[in-house]
């Protein structure tokens, strides 16, 4: 069972090791190794954050970065919890929260070979907006598309 809430101060910690872990995977986010934890530890909006919990252990998170009336959102969830629902309570969760605060659209950023994701965002009504051609460049020299989709609230 996940619960999702708002992100507490002793969130941090757990809040930056799975960000960690996920770069460390190299093909979910833009960021990768090494991670500055401490760095993303201090400076975490925790206002902004939601986290999916599971018997008190930090499973997932979103956060949102609001900008002239829309939220642009990033999420991450532990890998061995992909495929179980948090994902889905997590943006469920965020679509609330951006329209108990008013905003008009909620925006996101996906590489396009992540296929769950993007299933996961179209099952929540979000739509392919535009593709930024070899947007970022890997450590490896590669360069990746970036998906762009947004939902309108």
């Amino acid at each position: 069972m996940v619960e999702v809430r708002a992100a507490e101060e002793a969130d941090r910690r757990a809040l930056a090791l799975l960000f960690a872990a996920v770069a460390e995977e190299r093909d979910g986010i833009a960021a990768e190794p090494p991670v500055d934890v401490e760095r993303i530890e201090a400076h975490t909006d925790l206002e902004r954050t939601l986290v999916a919990v599971s018997e008190d252990e930090v499973v997932g998170f979103l956060f949102v970065v609001e900008r002239f009336g829309f939220g642009e959102l990033g999420m991450m969830v532990a890998r061995d919890w992909r495929g179980r629902g948090v994902g889905s309570a997590l943006i469920a969760a965020a679509i609330d929260w951006a329209r108990d605060r008013g905003l008009h659209k909620l925006a996101l950023s996906v590489f396009p070979h992540n296929e769950a994701a993007i299933a996961l965002y179209r099952k929540y009504g979000f739509v392919e907006e535009g593709r930024q051609v070899k947007q970022y460049r890997r450590a490896n020299g590669e360069l990746w598309d970036d998906l762009q989709m947004g939902l309108l609230l």
